[in-house]
């Protein structure tokens, strides 16, 4: 009972962080908030290319560990991968910024991702 718990709160989680990036980054664009888009168009192109993959990932990743598929966990395990190095990198830039809200949310969800990758982990390998 307990890892069909853990697969389910892994998979959600997932979805909503890759639907939350996606979202995100649609606005910022959207409202013209991404200045680099005129400074650095190369590098922000390809970092926006990152981003909208790692939520594409999370999205087939959580929709696969959900529906318990069989590539759903390499899936999940390459996303949420991909997340904890977004979520380091923006703390990183956000900390530059010494915009500590962004900084502590964004602390506070690369721990959220390891802690699961960590359940998950257990989990596959019968530990928990």
């Amino acid at each position: 009972m307990k890892i069909i718990v853990i697969e389910i709160i892994a998979s959600i989680y997932t979805i909503i962080i890759g639907i939350a990036m996606f979202c995100m980054w649609i606005f910022l664009l959207g409202k013209r908030e991404v200045p680099d888009l005129t400074t650095k168009p190369t590098q922000i192109s390809f970092h926006l290319i990152a981003e909208f993959l790692t939520s594409v990932m999370l999205l087939i990743g959580g929709f696969g560990l959900f529906t318990n598929q069989s590539w759903g966990i390499v899936i999940f395990y390459i996303s949420i991968g991909m997340v904890i190095y977004s979520t380091i990198n923006a703390a990183g830039f956000y900390g530059q910024l010494k915009d500590w809200p962004m900084f502590i949310m964004l602390i506070v969800f690369t721990i959220i991702s390891l802690l699961i990758t960590i359940l998950i982990v257990l989990v596959e390998f019968q530990l928990l």
